[in-house]
């Protein structure tokens, strides 16, 4: 029998003869593995420390195993299970060590794109953003974009040498707007943030979704009005073209009010905290994703926090999604009922322009136009027949 073994997001064929061998020994088994192939994600800290298994689950559904049991008695021929490394044990503000299995990101080939798409945020369209979502582009901001970040951070900056009280700079969040924090503690007290926002339940967004509310964010950071450094978001950048993605659950946001735990864990992996995939490495501890792709954890500073949750971006990139989605529809469902209309003998009079003018609806008239540009006829000959 053959199993799957997964050790800091890499995932190894352990040949297990009939099954006798223990638990114990398949963890040990896949750890020598990962220590001899030095994958993708294997990084100079690994040389460093002798690496231990801590704990072996079953990748579906996160079951711990015994390690004194026979791997016949607990696994089936071509399952799945996950060898969590001492080292790596999350805390309880991390989440739990391992998480569901995925199948579909698991990883594959990927080719990263060479085109770069640059954002000043405010001319990004939903076609962009849908491409950006597949895979399409690489991402960068404009010149623009970078003068009027960093005006906006040398702004706050002064805020705070001049120790005035601003909400959510200097001061806490609710009820504790009035509880002036000190100097010392800014950044613990972004951090801590992130942190306590990140409380999203379910699977995880698909990394197409993730990457629409990933460039989303960066396109409204480019605006230059968050307070957020341009190191930071020069950092979102390096994660998006990498495609080192935080794992985001689906449920979570509070809507119009804000997607702000859905962000939350956005800005979570990309600190090195919590679970994050890239398409090299598939599901990892967001710390040795991040290293083995030779990109750093985020550190943030004073407001950086609150500047990466505030926001809509998740409901709008998958607004976006769903209008482009709708688009793809109508098109099809008009080229089906020109099929219909070309096969029953109709006529395209009923398509005139001057009959759809008369009503005050584009849609009507896009379609009525899109239909005579698939028909033919004397009349109204075909815009794309020749």
């Amino acid at each position: 029998m053959k199993i799957s073994a997964r050790v800091r997001g890499e995932w190894l064929a352990i040949p297990c003869r009939k099954g006798d061998d223990t638990i114990r020994w398949l963890g040990e088994e896949a750890l020598r593995r990962y220590n001899k192939l030095k994958p993708f994600s294997y990084t100079e800290q690994s040389k460093s420390i002798q690496l231990q298994v801590a704990e072996i689950r079953k990748t579906r559904g996160g079951a711990i195993l015994d390690k004194d049991d026979k791997v016949k008695d607990v696994l089936d021929d071509n399952d799945f299970v996950s060898v969590v490394l001492e080292s790596d044990k999350s805390s309880p503000l991390t989440g739990p060590a391992e998480i569901p299995y995925i199948p579909e990101q698991v990883p594959g080939e990927y080719k990263p794109p060479e085109e770069y798409l640059h954002l000043d945020g405010n001319s990004l369209s939903i076609d962009d953003l849908v491409r950006l979502g597949k895979g399409a582009y690489r991402l960068d901001v404009t010149k623009e974009a970078v003068d009027k970040v960093n005006a906006a951070r040398k702004l706050l900056d002064a805020i705070l040498e001049q120790n005035k009280v601003v909400y959510g700079i200097t001061t806490g969040f609710g009820k504790f707007a009035r509880t002036v924090i000190p100097k010392e503690s800014l950044v613990e007290l972004q951090e801590n943030l992130i942190r306590s926002h990140s409380a999203g339940v379910g699977a995880p967004l698909s990394p197409e979704k993730t990457r629409m509310l990933m460039a989303l964010r960066i396109n409204v950071l480019a605006k230059g009005y968050s307070g957020v450094s341009l190191k930071v978001i020069k950092q979102l950048i390096d994660a998006f073209n990498a495609s080192c993605l935080s794992w985001i659950p689906e449920k979570g946001t509070v809507g119009a009010s804000g997607d702000l735990a859905p962000l939350a864990h956005l800005a979570l992996g990309l600190m090195g905290e919590g679970k994050m995939w890239s398409p090299k490495c598939g599901w990892g501890d967001a710390k040795y994703v991040l290293e083995a792709h030779g990109l750093t954890p985020i550190k943030l500073a004073a407001k950086e926090g609150l500047g990466l949750i505030n926001g809509t971006q998740l409901i709008t990139s998958l607004g976006a999604e769903a209008v482009e989605r709708a688009g793809a529809i109508v098109r099809q469902a008009t080229v089906v009922a020109a099929l219909s209309l070309e096969v029953l003998k109709g006529t395209t009079r009923a398509f005139d322009p001057d009959i759809h003018e008369a009503r005050p609806h584009k849609g009507q008239s896009d379609v009525a136009r899109l239909l005579r540009s698939l028909l033919h006829s004397e009349t109204f000959p075909s815009q794309i027949s020749g």
